[in-house]
């Protein structure tokens, strides 16, 4: 596959070429839904059966996603914040991003701490910058922002300085973006 190729959207409902058979597979019994990534598959799984697919994962042979790359929120307003984990397999070479959504009236998930201790920091950075909680969580000290601010969560939407923070940046995007 050329370096061009290989940054071309997959097709929407066209996942030949990608891992999503052998993710698919490993989730069996889990509700997920593929979505065509730019370079390979997005797989949206419950809140309420996350973990367990995150654990079917990292352990199946075929897959082995050993390494939790990042995990982040999106605020997608009154569609609810997604919890965003990338997971990579540091032997087999592939990536895979596994979402979930939370209402905004209820921002809780179990903490993926008992998946990949290096959730840890990642949770603490998610629950202050977006306000969600990590079930189960061993350590849910704040990590960036005073001990004081738990009410604040700075990358929200509805953030009080969100507005300053799009004006301050109009005009610093790229020619394309029509900044």
């Amino acid at each position: 596959m050329t370096s061009e190729e290989a940054t071309q959207p997959v097709p929407a409902n066209d996942f030949s070429g990608t891992i999503w058979a052998e993710v698919d597979r490993a989730l069996s019994g889990i509700t997920a839904r593929p979505e065509a990534g730019v370079k390979d598959v997005i797989v949206h799984i419950p809140r309420d059966e996350v973990i367990a697919g995150l654990r079917r994962l990292k352990a199946d042979a075929a897959l082995h996603f050993d390494y939790l790359r990042c995990l982040s929120g999106i605020d997608r307003e009154a569609d609810g914040i997604e919890v965003v984990y990338h997971l990579y397999s540091t032997d087999k070479k592939h990536n895979l991003t596994v979402k979930t959504t939370l209402p905004m009236d209820d921002l809780n998930v179990a903490t993926a701490t008992t998946v990949w201790r290096g959730a840890n920091w990642l949770e603490r950075e998610t629950a202050e910058m977006f306000g969600v909680r990590f079930t189960g969580h061993p350590d849910p000290r704040t990590l960036l922002m005073p001990e004081d601010m738990t009410d604040v969560h700075p990358l929200l939407k509805s953030h009080p300085l969100a507005e300053i923070e799009v004006l301050q940046g109009e005009g610093m995007g790229y020619p394309e973006e029509g900044a």
